[in-house]
Parts: C-alpha cells; structure tokens; sequence
C-alpha cells in the first residue's frame, strides 16, 4: 500500500499545480510542486520494486511509472525555464499517468463485487485520494510562500482552498454515499463487524473534521489572515492523510470507494 499511496500523492500534487493560475503563484512554488512530486513517485517507484507481480502487469504498471516520472520531469524543467503554462499541461498529464498507475496497482484486488463494479470504484478511489492529499498538502504550502512572497496575491490560496473544500465534498459522496449504497447492493458477511471502526474513523477523522477546519482556513484566508490559515491546514493535513491511508485500506479490501 505504500506505492500507492506515494504515487497518488504525487499525482495530487501535481494535480493542484495543474489547476493554480500558473500567472498568479510564484515560480518557486511551482519547482516546489515538481520537486516533491518528483521524490513522491521515486519512493513510490522503490516500494513497487520490492513487491511480487506477474510479469505483463509488472512491465505496464512500469510504464505508467515511467509516463508520471517523464511528465513531472517536464514539468519541473518548464517551471524551471518559467514556461507557465506548458507546465500546467505536463502538470494535468502527470496527474492523470499517476492516478492510471495506481490503479494499476490497485487492481488486482479480489474482493466480492463484480468486475463491472470495481473499475469505477477504483478510479473514484485513487482520484479522492490524490485530490485530498495534493491539493491539502500544497494548499498549506502556498500558505506558507506567504511568508517570503509579499507581492502574490491571495487569490491562488483562495482558490485552492475552495478546490480542496470541492475534494472534500466529492470524497463525501463517495465515501458515505456511494460505497454504503454498492455495499447495500452487494453485501458482504460480517462487513460493518470487520470494518465498522475503520469506516467511521475514516468518515470523522478524515472527512468531518477536515470539513471544518477547511471552513475555517477559507474564512481566515478571505481576512487576508494567511498565517492563521496556514496553521490550520497543518492539522487538517494530519487528518487527511490519516483519513486517506484507511481509505486505502477499505478499498483494497473491499472494493468499495471509501
């Protein structure tokens, strides 16, 4: 699980510098975006090697590694030679290589739902997750440029807010709507007993509170209080990722887009 992990994080990262205004935020948090994408899909890459696979689903799920790493390379080097938004696009395609690769990884699950059933799931799963932990982790890291970048705007932190508060909403829907309705449709023995505590630790802890603690960085980010905000998607990050990881493990047990 933690290849997977560390590539849908890369992939959100990635994701959130796809959407951000490459006009309105500095270069440097651009570098930064590509950087730690960068590092994400090589530890990724690392834990993937130590595990066991058949041969043609190793040799495509390497594939897709090798698209993610070639895109944000690109966009690494663009934002390097300040090509705004030839960046963004290697950005968008470097999000979506990364999420394609795990679910890949994801994919050989066997849990009870159909095959029909499954892909879906799996692409609303790694999409949630690389939303939810990119666009958190750079929202906060915006945040912080604040600090030495006095002439930006607020304008990118605001709407990278509001995209993180629409990830939140999406991972919702998901994780409380449409897993327990596919759950309903195709039940599993001793489902709420094995994975109860989980399920409601993922909806609180990764989804519920978060909620409001976005709530709370938008009102302060709108005061133009972007220290305060800053500091309050540090906790929100913790939950998220917290939230995420279970996330993670639900799917790979279940199937089911939690």
């Amino acid at each position: 699980m933690p290849e997977t992990f560390l590539i849908l994080l890369a992939a959100g990262i990635m994701l959130a510098a796809a959407i951000s205004d490459p006009r309105q935020v500095t270069l440097q948090w651009l570098r930064l975006c590509g950087i730690l994408a960068l590092s994400m899909a090589a530890l990724s890459l690392f834990f993937f090697t130590r595990r066991t696979a058949p041969l043609v689903h190793r040799a495509f799920t390497l594939s897709l590694y090798s698209a993610t790493v070639a895109a944000i390379l690109a966009q690494l080097a663009l934002a390097q030679t300040a090509r705004r938004t030839a960046q963004r696009i290697s950005a968008a395609l470097a999000a979506i290589a990364g999420i394609a690769a795990a679910i890949s990884l994801l994919y050989p699950v066997t849990p009870s739902l159909p095959r029909s059933v499954i892909l879906p799931s799996l692409l609303l799963s790694t999409s949630g997750v690389a939303a939810m932990t990119g666009l958190c982790l750079m929202d906060m890291l915006l945040g912080h440029a604040y600090l030495t970048a006095s002439r930006m705007g607020i304008a990118p932190f605001l709407r990278l807010n509001l995209w993180l508060a629409g990830a939140i909403g999406f991972r919702f829907a998901s994780a409380a709507m449409i897993a327990p309705s596919l759950h309903a449709r195709h039940p599993t023995y001793l489902f709420w007993g094995k994975y109860g505590l989980y399920i409601f630790t993922r909806w609180l802890v990764g989804l519920v509170v978060p909620a409001v603690f976005a709530y709370m960085a938008h009102d302060c980010i709108r005061r133009r209080s972007t220290q305060s905000a800053t500091g309050i998607l540090y906790v929100t990050g913790v939950l998220v990722f917290i939230g995420e990881l279970l996330a993670l493990y639900l799917v790979t047990e279940t199937g089911l887009p939690f």
